[in-house]
């Protein structure tokens, strides 16, 4: 009984011994001439290396494929594939030609709405296809060291477009404004991502009395039509030659 009583005690002491010290710690305060007063910048072996681009685009082609979401697309099928060139007029210039495919069908909203309310929305027009002739400005060129012996070289770009795109019944006019990224991983191979927004007069799918099948089954010049905005991400892989 004596000894556990001893043994409390102990640890009691022990207790406030190291409190005293924490608390000690809180207080310490370093003279300011033992504080670091200035900074540098990091030395590198081979500076000449650092700034030199690995990745030379200038007065070269490079080609992509790519797979296309429409990400405010409400009935139409959101996904397209499709391909582009380009020819790097400089190291902050390009200039392309984008052609994409879209996939036939209905998005899974527009197949809900049939499931929920027997809407049948393949009646109305859907884009098939779109051409552009893309201008990017490249912005930023960067580097990203993953290890020792992995460099990923970035480019940021700005971009602009104008084409048309083509429904299943007429071709109208579209322009796109747009900024992407490519992450070179060899001096050949990038993968390429560009979120751009469409701006172009559409057919509106939403046709009162047509779209049920009891209704009469209506002729594609009675929708109306509208400046449609879509918001739209392509991710692809890119070859500089």
């Amino acid at each position: 009984m004596l000894k556990n009583g001893f043994k409390a005690v102990a640890i009691i002491i022990l207790a406030l011994l190291l409190h005293k010290a924490a608390f000690a710690a809180e207080v310490i305060e370093l003279p300011p001439e033992e504080l670091a007063q200035e900074s540098v910048l990091p030395v590198f072996d081979k500076p000449v290396s650092v700034k030199n681009r690995n990745v030379v685009t200038d007065k070269r082609i490079e080609a992509d494929i790519f797979y296309g979401y429409a990400m405010t697309e409400p009935i139409a099928n959101v996904s397209k594939l499709g391909l582009g060139i380009y020819y790097n007029t400089s190291e902050s210039s390009a200039w392309g030609l984008l052609l994409a495919k879209n996939f036939a069908g209905l998005s899974s909203y527009a197949e809900q709405l049939d499931e929920q309310f027997n809407l049948k929305f393949d009646r109305a027009p859907s884009p098939e296809l779109t051409a552009m002739l893309d201008y990017n400005l490249k912005a930023f060129y960067g580097k990203m060291s993953l290890s020792k012996s992995l460099v990923i070289n970035t480019i940021l770009f700005g971009s602009a477009s104008a084409g048309v795109v083509k429904y299943v019944h007429k071709t109208y006019p579209a322009v796109a404004v747009g900024l992407g990224q490519k992450f070179y991983f060899t001096k050949n191979w990038s993968l390429r991502f560009d979120l751009r927004l469409y701006a172009n007069q559409a057919p509106v799918p939403f046709l009162a009395g047509s779209l049920k099948p009891n209704e009469p089954v209506p002729d594609y010049s009675d929708f109306e039509e509208r400046v449609t905005f879509t918001t739209n991400l392509d991710v692809g892989l890119s070859y500089l030659f």
